[in-house]
């Protein structure tokens, strides 16, 4: 099998993760009432983070470092972090620039998701370890993720 199905598969199993806090931090900080701009943030990131993750998978799996696993999971996790929340920061402050303290609560939204999605990322790291989906030559072929 293929590792782009891999990727592909990592990559709609991340964003179910990610986009489902997304979602509920805007509605912490923006307020219930607000619950269609909420889903409305969480589809724009879905689109555009599924493309943006995929090219992060495709480049980190090309990478030959000398990093075990754990080490690279942690590297993996900042990089993806860094370019995830300047994303969402991005995408909230496009949304909801008309509101009182959007700035502020889009700067919030972006820091809580970072320690959040940083922790999360790296257990999703960690349980795809696990899994052999698309990596039918990682013994044979000295694969190290």
């Amino acid at each position: 099998m293929d590792s782009r199905v891999r990727h592909i598969a990592k990559s709609i199993t991340w964003r179910v993760i990610a986009s489902a806090t997304t979602f509920t931090l805007t509605l912490a900080f923006f307020g219930k009432a607000e619950i269609a701009m909420a889903s409305w943030l969480a589809v724009a990131e879905t689109s555009i983070k599924i493309l943006i993750y995929y090219l992060h998978e495709r480049i980190w799996f090309k990478l030959s470092t000398k990093l075990n696993h754990k080490m690279r999971h942690i590297a993996k996790a900042f990089t993806w972090r860094v370019i995830a929340s300047a994303t969402t920061f991005g995408l909230a402050l496009l949304l909801f620039g008309s509101h009182d303290n959007a700035m502020e609560k889009a700067t919030y939204i972006a820091l809580i998701e970072s320690v959040l999605k940083m922790i999360f990322y790296y257990g999703h790291e960690e349980a795809w370890y696990r899994i052999n989906l698309g990596l039918d030559n990682r013994e044979k072929n000295n694969v190290t993720l």
